[in-house]
């Protein structure tokens, strides 16, 4: 045998026992911004969003054994701060609110700016009508750029609804800004 190959019982211990705060170092904590994002995407409130990923990591560290076990760390971690904005809502009698448009327009706004920020109220506004879960799968999949496979692991659900989902959400969209440009409205 090659000693360069050679692996002690305590050596191989130390590695695989050093193996979750790696995970947690390479993979969780780069998620952060993700789990925070999406924190945020749920509960509109930026020092709530903070304060629930703060908890989402420190429970993810304290469970931090499981995580070599875990085939998606990063999809493991959105669910836990996925289930702590819920928990955080029911625990506080929070009711989540819609984000309010600012209608005022900037002053030195060029066209284009102008143009993309009513697109984007208008975008806010398709998005209210949807139900928290659909808004949640946009998010997902449109700012955080999940897989299908990823979402369906967040939210509990099959792929399969995920993609209904996704192709409906996508079809609302596209209807209610064709209306926009058409007649000026939406529904």
């Amino acid at each position: 045998m090659n000693a360069n190959y050679c692996v002690t019982l305590s050596q191989l211990y130390r590695l695989l026992s050093e193996m979750p705060k790696k995970i947690f170092e390479n993979i969780i904590m780069p998620a952060s911004q993700k789990m925070y994002r999406y924190a945020l995407s749920i509960l509109k409130n930026d020092e709530t969003a903070k304060d629930v990923v703060q908890e989402c990591l420190m429970k993810i560290w304290d469970k931090r054994e499981l995580l070599s076990t875990i085939n998606s760390p990063e999809s493991w971690a959105l669910r836990i701060t996925r289930n702590q904005c819920y928990d955080w809502v029911k625990t506080n009698r929070f009711t989540i609110e819609p984000d309010s448009v600012a209608l005022v327009a900037e002053g030195d706004e060029t066209d284009h700016e102008s143009i993309l920020n009513d697109s984007m109220n208008w975008l806010n506004k398709i998005l209210d009508e949807f139900s928290q879960k659909n808004r949640e799968i946009f998010h997902l999949r449109e700012v955080e750029e999940f897989t299908y496979q990823e979402i369906a692991e967040v939210m509990s659900i099959s792929v399969s609804d995920v993609k209904v989902s996704v192709h409906r959400i996508r079809q609302k969209i596209r209807t209610s800004f064709q209306k926009i440009e058409e007649y000026g409205i939406a529904n």
